[in-house]
């Protein structure tokens, strides 16, 4: 059977997650983190891809972007790719660290935007890796602009 076709147009927000071949890790240390970031990062600027959220974990990570092309899927080669490589030359491994395609999930309201954000950044919450998100350092949360409640003075 054909894999199905993705839906890709300009100025598209996406829900991306992908997780580890057979449950493993995607990340074995915060080198690995700070690289794929670092990548992440390049994959934003080459392919016109806004970055709106996102959250590591050990076995799967999720991100909100926004493509300004019609190009999801050579831009999540690419980043896939690349860091495929450096990850099996860093941990002395062969083979693909990821389970088959990445996931992704067109966000069609603000509403669901919004929601998607909080989903994303609570991920290591959810996971009892934290007690409070801003310690979790591999997520966009702690970079998310802080607006004064008017309820709070």
């Amino acid at each position: 059977m054909a894999r199905q076709l993705r839906i890709e147009f300009e100025e598209a927000y996406y829900h991306i997650l992908s997780r580890g071949n057979n449950q493993s890790n995607i990340f074995h240390s915060d080198e690995d983190r700070q690289d794929f970031l670092y990548i992440l990062a390049n994959m934003s600027e080459r392919f016109e891809v806004e970055i709106y959220a996102y959250v590591l974990m050990d076995n799967h990570y999720h991100l909100l972007l926004r493509t300004m092309r019609p190009n999801l899927s050579k831009s999540m080669q690419w980043l896939g790719t690349r860091y495929t490589r450096r990850f099996n030359l860093r941990n002395l491994q062969s083979g693909h660290p990821f389970q088959g395609r990445f996931k992704s999930i067109i966000v069609e309201n603000d509403a669901y935007l919004l929601r998607l954000s909080c989903y994303i950044h609570r991920n290591p919450l959810r996971a009892g890796i934290v007690k409070r998100l801003v310690n979790y350092k591999w997520s966009s949360y702690r970079f998310m602009p802080i607006r004064k409640s008017r309820l709070s003075g």
